[in-house]
């Protein structure tokens, strides 16, 4: 038998107390982990969670604070506790527990029923259901609210913002660009050939019709701000050095997400100040944010405490076709409240009825709220003077109302601004997490001992199975005396018949004719067993982005003298599709256009490029006064040029697909395979999908009885020997009391498998 011992963190501040938790002697104590399964092996975050009872004896009693009585308050059963399980003293596993209920009999408490989670839950619990928006206000304040207007957006394509962390690529989601140096008619509104010797004013690349990117790496510091841990590994390495999320969240140009057609003019109001110090030492207000907290266990009613806001504008200049005026949550980025109003100059109220008790409970835990009033005007700026009333409200006998002023007549004008938070990508945290790992392969573990910010190491899954050499085990555990080899079974590796890579079908105009010409989707691909092993069960590894094919342009009015010589160095994306709209100029725009209709598309993940026009063939920029571009950031697939030989280091594409800007299939002139794979199944997930499909591949299920010395050593990366054969885990079930183990393994093939 192993002697289990359980502590829990029963401190209420930072400096960590643990307290030993009593176990029934009898209580089976059963932990399964897996880091990657080969039945499924696209689930990310793969971790440990089990459910067991302990005795409702004094200590415990002492230590939950009686629970079970609703009269004894102090613990909370919803809030994870630190916690460790130790195996004959020595240090076995660290995470968190919950207490989920507890059993009576007679009236009397018998046992708790409490669920230990591997330290993984605190990532999966932080992001819950919150949108990618709830980052906006822990990046840093400048990316918070951009202003638009033709320098910042020209200064965006060219240089890019903010040390690149914020780039306008030359996408555009409406207007179709190509380069004619001929000027032949008919001459498109989208023709971005520079002409120095007669610029053109109405065709070429305005500042609508571009839409900004963000750097991934900045969202990823974010979910580390916000929600107390940190990164570290994979997220640090090139292949995120350039990628970018681009900033839309509907189809079509930005100016036209208002409600009237225009581009918005915005005010975040700042410089609060309460008239008096809040005497509720739930609320505080700082800068430009009331912050309080709705906390159930406060009070013996959910409905005693009630918070409301009064924000009011009264116009005094300007003229504008809308103002909307919002109460917005920093923390999940959601707006709480709005109102909008056309006309003249007025005063306009955002109502006092804005109650933030009525989503202040989830599970019963305290509810924090970080509001910020803004105020938005359509078709023109404006000038205002603002005033904010703050209410606490408490109501037993009588109703008792607390009031703060925070400002009154606060002068602000509305600029030409894109609020981050209005542009972001309507997607997950959880989710925009999940794809870059599914993207790349990626597996995380939590570094233990545990900190009070939490380290998840994160590493494609080769590197995390090399890296068993830094184990405690030097990366090989041999478990051979502790096996019944007499008895194990042994069936086939290969669980699917097919196995599909996909992003989210993109359906714009260059993606839709790649797929007409070549009968395949542009950047997917699929991993087909031989067709005497088809078990006829498929498998999908789906990421939640878009995928663009993007297009280097040749210059159609020259004539090519050989091969490629009219080639450009302007390559764009196109995020349009479905209809092409042709416009002669006998409507009521001066230039045609031969447009395709604007598409929403899902998020969409890029390599950002700055690249430099070096043959004279420039962009023409259209806004306030006609120039020529030459630099500009180039959307890309791959993360840098390559050569005519050498493809790039990294690629978004799961299949080796063309090379949008070396023109070329780097696979199809590679008869030596000299030239290396680099799409992201031939870097991060061939090995391991290969090797299932080996003919030699095999799953071993073993029955032993595994010592604590074993226990606490071994990794889920560690090799296991068994005689003279070498497996990798694939999953395991351990009886914590009797070391009763069941055990999954694959066997590791030397002509296929990195064995350590």
């Amino acid at each position: 038998m192993i002697d289990v011992q359980l502590y829990i963190d029963k401190s209420s501040d930072d400096n960590q107390e643990y307290a030993r938790v009593d176990l029934f002697e009898d209580e089976s104590m059963t932990l399964i982990s897996s880091i990657q399964d080969i039945k499924d092996f696209s689930k990310i975050f793969a971790d440990y969670s089990r459910t067991f009872k302990i005795p409702a004896n004094d200590r415990n009693n002492k230590l939950f604070k009686h629970f079970y009585n609703p009269d004894v308050k102090g613990f909370n059963g919803a809030t994870k506790k630190l916690a460790k399980i130790h195996l004959n003293y020595m240090p076995f596993r660290e995470g968190y527990i919950y207490l989920q209920s507890t059993e009576m009999k007679n009236n009397k408490a018998a046992s708790y029923t409490i669920i230990f989670y591997g330290g993984l839950i605190k990532l999966r619990e932080a992001l819950k259901e919150e949108k990618l928006t709830a980052l906006v206000s822990n990046l840093d304040s400048d990316l918070e609210r951009l202003t638009y207007n033709s320098a910042t957006v020209k200064e965006g394509l060219t240089n890019g913002l903010f040390g690149g962390d914020i780039i306008y690529p030359l996408i555009t989601s409406e207007k179709r660009l190509y380069h004619d140096s001929s000027s032949a008619s008919p001459n498109y509104d989208g023709n971005i050939y520079h002409d120095s010797s007669s610029p053109d004013s109405t065709r070429g690349v305005a500042y609508t019709d571009l839409k900004p990117a963000i750097k991934v790496t900045k969202l990823i510091e974010a979910i580390e701000s916000k929600y107390t841990l940190s990164f570290t590994g994979f997220f640090d390495t090139t292949p995120l050095d350039n990628l970018y999320l681009w900033l839309s969240r509907e189809g079509g140009e930005i100016i036209n997400y208002g409600t009237s057609g225009e581009i918005s003019n915005s005010k975040s109001i700042t410089g609060l100040t309460a008239s008096s110090a809040p005497t509720d030492s739930n609320l505080t207000i700082v800068d430009d944010t009331w912050t309080f907290t709705q906390d159930p266990w406060a009070s013996d009613s959910f409905d005693v405490i009630r918070y409301e806001s009064e924000f009011n504008i009264t116009i005094s200049a300007g003229s504008y076709d809308n103002v909307v005026l919002k109460a917005i949550d920093e923390i999940t980025g959601s707006v709480v409240s709005e109102i909008s109003a056309s006309g003249g100059n007025q005063t306009i109220t955002l109502p006092s009825n804005v109650n933030y008790q009525n989503a202040n409970v989830k599970n019963a835990e305290p509810r924090t709220y970080r509001i910020r009033w803004e105020v938005e005007s359509f078709g023109g700026s404006i000038t205002f003077t603002s005033g904010l009333t703050l209410r606490k409200k408490v109501a037993f006998e009588t109703l008792v109302e607390d009031t703060y002023n925070a400002f009154n007549a606060l002068g602000s004008t509305t600029l030409p601004e894109q609020d981050l938070v209005n542009h972001l990508p309507d997607i997950k945290a959880i989710d925009f997490l999940s794809g870059l790992f599914r993207v790349f392969n990626l597996t995380a573990y939590v570094q233990e001992p545990l900190a009070s910010v939490p380290v998840i190491e994160v590493r494609t899954l080769d590197d995390y199975y090399a890296d068993a050499v830094n184990n405690q085990s030097k990366g090989t555990i041999d478990i051979v005396d502790f096996v019944d080899v007499e008895s194990h079974e042994i069936e086939v590796a290969r669980p699917f018949a097919n196995v599909s890579f996909e992003y989210k079908k993109t359906d714009t105009a260059l993606m839709a004719a790649h797929e007409a010409t070549h009968n395949k989707v542009f950047g997917n691909t699929i991993y087909s067993a031989p067709d005497e092993y088809d078990s006829g069960v498929d498998y999908k590894v789906e990421v939640p982005f878009s995928h663009l094919k993007y297009e280097r342009l040749f210059d159609i009015g020259e004539a090519a003298t050989s091969e490629n010589s009219n080639l450009t160095y302007i390559q764009w994306g196109y995020a349009a599709g479905g209809s092409f709209k042709h416009e002669d100029s006998t409507t009521e725009k001066s230039t045609p256009t031969g447009n395709y209709s604007p598409q929403k598309i899902e998020p969409l993940l890029f390599y950002g490029i700055n690249q430099t026009i070096t043959d004279g063939n420039g962009i023409n920029w259209i806004s306030d006064s006609v120039d020529e571009i030459t630099t500009y950031w180039r959307p890309s697939n791959s993360n840098e040029e390559g050569t005519s030989t050498t493809p790039p280091a990294n690629s978004l594409n799961f299949d080796t697909e063309f090379d949008e800007w070396q023109l070329k299939v780097y696979r199809e002139s590679d008869s030596d395979l000299i030239v290396a794979d680099n799409s992201l199944f031939g870097k991060y997930y061939i090995n391991y999908i290969s090797g299932a499909y080996n003919e030699s591949k095999r799953i071993f299920r073993y029955k032993c009885f595994l010592p604590a010395k074993i226990l606490v050593r071994y990794k889920l990366n560690d090799q296991i020997k068994i005689h003279d054969r070498l497996f990798r885990i694939n999953s395991i079930k351990t009886n914590l009391k009797t070391g009763a183990t069941e055990i999954e393994l694959l066997n590791l093939i030397p002509t296929l498998d990195n064995i350590i």
